[in-house]
This record gives structure tokens, C-alpha cells and sequence, in this order.
């Protein structure tokens, strides 16, 4: 009788413990409280099951709206975030990526340009570099204007091709210097960079900065057909931003003095060299120093016909030259070559003999992004 008696009343207390939490989860609707799922500390806690209405959930677990975690003097039941004391209604909005003073807005006020980027970045997206132009954000388009529109620290990083257009209206980026001109009827997408005289030097350069690191170059050029010729024509990439000079005196392509390199076409001969015409890589410093020199090129290009010169600059100073469809020099690489700032573009001398030299057809391309001229 003992032992059923002490089973009895363990059966009852089973039975309590049992049927209790059902009823206070609200078995009988009479009685149960309802429950609110959590209104008051959003984030990472509001995943936590729902509370009662009198519970906010923080930290994974339902607490009471009157607990004020943080100390920051505001209850968990308006605090949406009670585990930081900086962020409460009320307090100042800063640029952090966070809803500081919990009405439901994240860094009002920082994106004066309304272009969707906040001027501070939020996790994966990164901050806005100029927060008081609209097309000016990460990701937004490239374009030529001096700026860095899509905020990833360079400025103007068009790979694009450029073209300077020769004839009327020619582009304002093309300066001629020494005898050179711009050719007129017939020829008007020419520019003549000397007439048939002796002692005559000619430039047409580029007004625009470069970093010469690596490039890629085609023009056309036209060397009048002459018996002896005269010294002969360049394309140039040279050290500085003086593009109404030419080179000190017609007897060095148009380029002797200035401080670079050139492709040159040397259509006279001198003792000890090649067969004119031929190509030279040349290091300028002063009077040219040749690096190299090709085998005469063939054929004779001073033959009163259109011609075209691609040359490619690759990283590492290499060098390579084509005349027409035949690659004459490939890849030289230019000892103790370091890139530098300074403009491009095309010489020609006459020295005591005379002959005409003309270029048209331009195109330069950086295929790291410095194509873009404002």
C-alpha cells in the first residue's frame, strides 16, 4: 500500500509538469497570454523564437521590455539594439553601415546625391568617392572627363583607341612645329612634316601626357620618290610637354636634342650603313644613338606610295616594328628602358638633300586606359 501510494503522486506531479507549459503556451486560449514576436531589438536576435507580449527577443532570447542591456538608458522594448549603447531612438545617425538611431532608415542623410551609395561603405559595398555627384559611384560607367567616375582610384581609364583626325575640323589636340603642315586640296587628311628643300626639320605631336610603358601605334606615311633621298622621318615618343618644338637640326630625322626614343625610317645613306632605306630604334639623348637597325626595308618605301608603320611598345621596353604586312623588328628589348611622362607623335628632316615626308592615318591605343584625351 505504501508503494502505491508514492506512485500515485509521482503520476500527479508528472501530470502538472506535463500539461502546465502547454497551458501557458496558450492550450486554453481562456487563460494563455499571446505571444508578439520581437519589435524592439532587430538584427541578428529577431531570428529567436517568438516572445510574449510582454518580451522583446535580444541576444537569442526573450527578455522583458523593460531590460535595458546596455545601459544606455533606454528599454529593450524601443532600443533596436540593445547590446550597443551608441545606437538608440534618439541618438546622432553616423555613417557606419548601422540604423544608429532606430527608425528603420540605415545612414539617412549620407548620400547627399541620392545615387544609392552611402559616403561611407557597407560591407560589400564599398563607399561613395564623391558624394555630390550623382554619376559619380562604384560601378557607375567610365567616361572622359577627368574624374574617377567609378570611384576605383584611377581617372579616365578608357581602354579606348585614339584617332586624331587630320582634316578640318582637325582635333585641337595636334600641334605642328617646324616646316610642318597640314596638306590642302587632295590631301587634306595629310599632314606634310617637310616640303622638297634642304634643311628643313618638321614635327607633328599630340598635346596630351603619357606614361610610356606600353602603347600601340599605326599611321600611314608617303616618302617622295628621290634618287638619293633625304635622312627620312620618325615616329617619337619623347620626355616632357613642349609640343611646339622640333628636333635641332634637319640632319637627325627632326629629332636630334630632344630627350626618348624613335622608330626612324633613314632613307639617306652614309658610309658603314645599311642600304637605304632601313629601320633604326633609337634612344635620344642629344644627337640619336642607334640601338638597333633592320635590314633594309623592302620595297624601297621612297617611292611616292602610301605605306603603313605599326609599332608596339610592350612592358619591359620591347620594341617591335612592322613596315606594311612584314614585321622587321620584333620585341628588341631597349636596355635600361623605364617608363616616363611625355607626349608622342612625328618628325622629319632633310638635311643637305630634299625630300617630302607625310603622315595620316593615326591611331594610338594604351591598352592600359591612358587612350582618354578631355
Amino acid at each position: 500500500m505504501h508503494r502505491a501510494a508514492t506512485s500515485g503522486l509521482v503520476a500527479t506531479v508528472l501530470a502538472l509538469v506535463f500539461v502546465a507549459p502547454a497551458c501557458a503556451k496558450g492550450a486554453d486560449p481562456a487563460t494563455a497570454e499571446v505571444p508578439a514576436t520581437a519589435s524592439g531589438d532587430a538584427g541578428p536576435d529577431a531570428a529567436c523564437a517568438p516572445c510574449f507580449a510582454d518580451q522583446v527577443c535580444s541576444a537569442g532570447t526573450c527578455v522583458s521590455v523593460d531590460t535595458d542591456a546596455d545601459k544606455d538608458g533606454v528599454k529593450a522594448g524601443v532600443d533596436c539594439d540593445d547590446h550597443d549603447p551608441a545606437i538608440h531612438p534618439g541618438a546622432a545617425e553616423i555613417c557606419n553601415g548601422k540604423d544608429d538611431n532606430c527608425d528603420g532608415k540605415i545612414d539617412e542623410g549620407f548620400d547627399a546625391d541620392n545615387d544609392g551609395f552611402y559616403a561611407c561603405a557597407h560591407g560589400a559595398i564599398p563607399a561613395d568617392c564623391d558624394d555630390t555627384v550623382a554619376t559619380i559611384h562604384p560601378g557607375a560607367p567610365e567616361t572622359c572627363n577627368s574624374k574617377d567616375d567609378d570611384c576605383n582610384g584611377m581617372i579616365d581609364e578608357l581602354p579606348a583607341n585614339l584617332a586624331g583626325q587630320l582634316s578640318s575640323p582637325i582635333n585641337s589636340h595636334w600641334q605642328l612645329a617646324g616646316s610642318a603642315t597640314l596638306g590642302g586640296a587632295g590631301v587634306s587628311t595629310w599632314a606634310q612634316l617637310t616640303t622638297d628643300t634642304p634643311y628643313q626639320a618638321g614635327a607633328l605631336w599630340w598635346a596630351a601626357p603619357y606614361t610610356f610603358d606600353v602603347f600601340d601605334m599605326s599611321a600611314k606615311f608617303w616618302i617622295q620618290q628621290k634618287a638619293n633621298g633625304a635622312d627620312g622621318m620618325t615616329f617619337a615618343w619623347v620626355v616632357g610637354s613642349n609640343t611646339n618644338q622640333v628636333g635641332l637640326g634637319a640632319s637627325t630625322y627632326g629629332i636630334g636634342g630632344l630627350t626618348g626614343y624613335s622608330v626612324a625610317i633613314d632613307t639617306f645613306f652614309n658610309t658603314g650603313e645599311p642600304a637605304v632605306p632601313f629601320l633604326s630604334v633609337l634612344q635620344n639623348a642629344g644627337a640619336p644613338v642607334v640601338l638597333v637597325r633592320s635590314v633594309t626595308l623592302t620595297p624601297d618605301v621612297r617611292n611616292s606610295a602610301e605605306h603603313v608603320l605599326p609599332v608596339k611598345l610592350e612592358a619591359g621596353g620591347k620594341v617591335s616594328v612592322w613596315v606594311d604586312a612584314t614585321n622587321y623588328i620584333n620585341q628588341y628589348a631597349i636596355p635600361g628602358y623605364t617608363p616616363f611622362v611625355g607626349h608622342w607623335g612625328f618628325t622629319a628632316g632633310t638635311g643637305g638633300a630634299s625630300e617630302s615626308h607625310w603622315v595620316k592615318d593615326i591611331t594610338m591605343s594604351f591598352p592600359n586606359g591612358q587612350g582618354c584625351v578631355p
